[in-house]
Formats: C-alpha cells, structure tokens, sequence
C-alpha cells in the first residue's frame, strides 16, 4: 500500500498505462458527437461519445478499446495511437502527449501539420538574418530556412524534399561537403548527435530506409556507424570554404523547441571572416 494514501502502490508502468486510460476517456466524455462528425442525435444517458463509437472510429474492437481505458497491459502500436488521435479529434499538443504515454516517441511535425507554429517559426528565422538559420525536425530533416542559409550554405529548396536531410546532405552531397574546411570533425559530430537524437525512431521505416540510404552511398558514414558514437565532442565551430565569399568562420548555437513539436533551430553567427572575397551582405 501506498504510505500516503492507503491506496495499491501501483507497479512499473502501471501508473502510466492509469495515466494514459484517464486521458483517453477524459477526452471520449469530453467531445460531442457533432464534433465526432456523428451528426444531431437524440438525447443520450452517456456524457460525449459511447467507446462503442470510439472503438468504431478507431477501427479497434470494443473489447480492445475498453482494456485501454481500463489500464490493461496492452502493447498499443504507434498505428492504433495515431488512430486514437483521429477518433477523439485530438490537437498537437493532446496527440504528442498520447503518444508519450503509450510509450512512443512523439511524432515529428510533418508539412502542412500545423501550418501556424511553421509560420511563426519563419518569422522567427528571419529575424535572425543575415546569421544563416534554419530548422530540423528530431530525424534531421529540414522544415525552414532564412535567406542567410542560402547565401552561405546554398538553396535548399533545390534539393528534393526526400532528400532534403542535414544528415544526408553532409555526407552524401559533394557541393554541401565541399563547403566545410573541417568536414571530418563536424561530420563525425553530426552523426554521434543525430544518433543520439534518432533513438525513438529506430523503428521507423523512414529512419531505417534514411540509415540504409548512408551506408550503401557514404564510405566515411559506413566505417563510423558501427562504432555507435553518441557522445562525440560538440563541434560548435563551422570553418566554412565558401566559393564567393572565401573563409567564414562561426559559431554555432541550437534552440530547441519542444511544444507542439520538437523542433530545433540552428544558428550560425559569424566570428572571424578570413580572407573574404567579398562582404556578407546585410539585409
């Protein structure tokens, strides 16, 4: 017994598998079924939606949906989480927290998801500028970037948006490699912090196919995968080779966002230019 409250002391992963069956069912009693899309309906004894109709918006059993709100030991798959998410019209921040709970990582945030949080995140980008600036989701794919990134860096938007990945990028793309007089170190600590970062997603079909991708076309991503870094140094200095504007030097410094999604803003701010060819210009 718990000494506090005189109740069951609860086993390892039965308070969460409690918490997440009070979630859940707060949510069914709390939404209507006009919000559900079930139409006007005559008057009913249960308050929000039957699990009955739960179940059946969900393509779950009745049996199955009803061991979720009674906190039954059920393994519950990233599949029937995001269709719990759908059944009970769930926002960003309610489904990251069901996912959570079930034991899964939060998925990332997808284009046109949630098309106000990218649109402040762009202001925000361009209130960096001219500093380079952009955006990765927690797979290292690319969302946004200011005009400062395209000057320095080059025109992600020419990169096709299945291959538009940091990770991809340094080790794959000659033009983006070519830019970094220290490719080696940076490349190195990449690969230990997108490691680090891709644990949740080792199921991933993506992930597995992004990992697949590097190995097969990167003989310097091969070697050093198999060592499992995760702790590299961070490399937070960027000695840049630039064709127009000659040596840049900066540093670099992450934000990390994490509602509604985990997002992560990098920023490179100039320290010492060597040799320039011509001036970074300001706008």
């Amino acid at each position: 017994l718990d000494p506090r409250t005189g109740a069951p002391r609860l086993v390892a992963g039965e308070s969460r598998r409690q918490e997440l069956a009070s979630f859940v069912r707060a949510r069914r009693e709390g939404l209507s079924p006009a919000a559900a899309g079930l139409g006007r309906m005559a008057r009913r004894r249960v308050k929000g939606l039957r699990r009955e109709e739960v179940a059946e918006a969900a393509g779950i059993s009745v049996a199955w949906y009803t061991w979720i709100e009674q906190a039954r030991d059920v393994n519950l798959s990233e599949q029937t989480v995001e269709s719990l998410c759908v059944a009970l019209r769930l926002d960003p921040q309610e489904r990251e927290h069901l996912f959570q709970l079930a034991g899964h990582p939060a998925p990332a945030l997808r284009a046109g998801y949630d098309e106000h949080v990218m649109t402040s995140v762009r202001a925000l980008l361009g209130s960096l500028e001219p500093n380079p600036s952009y955006v990765l989701d927690t797979q290292w794919n690319l969302l946004a970037w200011n005009q400062g990134a395209v000057r320095v860096l080059g025109d992600f938007a020419a990169v096709p948006q299945e291959r538009r990945n940091y990770v991809r990028m340094v080790f794959t793309d000659p033009a983006f490699r070519a830019l970094f007089v220290n490719w080696e170190e940076m490349a190195r600590c990449c690969m230990a912090h997108f490691r680090r970062d891709s644990v949740g997603h080792v199921e991933d079909p993506k992930w597995l196919a992004l990992v697949d991708d590097l190995v097969r076309d990167s003989a310097e991503f091969r070697a050093w995968w198999l060592q499992h870094e995760v702790a590299w140094p961070h490399h937070w200095q960027k000695e840049l080779r630039h064709p127009e504007l000659g040596r840049l030097l900066y540093d670099t410094f992450d934000l990390e966002l994490f509602r509604p999604a985990r997002l992560r803003i990098v920023t490179y701010t100039p320290r010492v230019v060597v040799a320039p060819q011509k001036s970074l210009p300001i706008v």
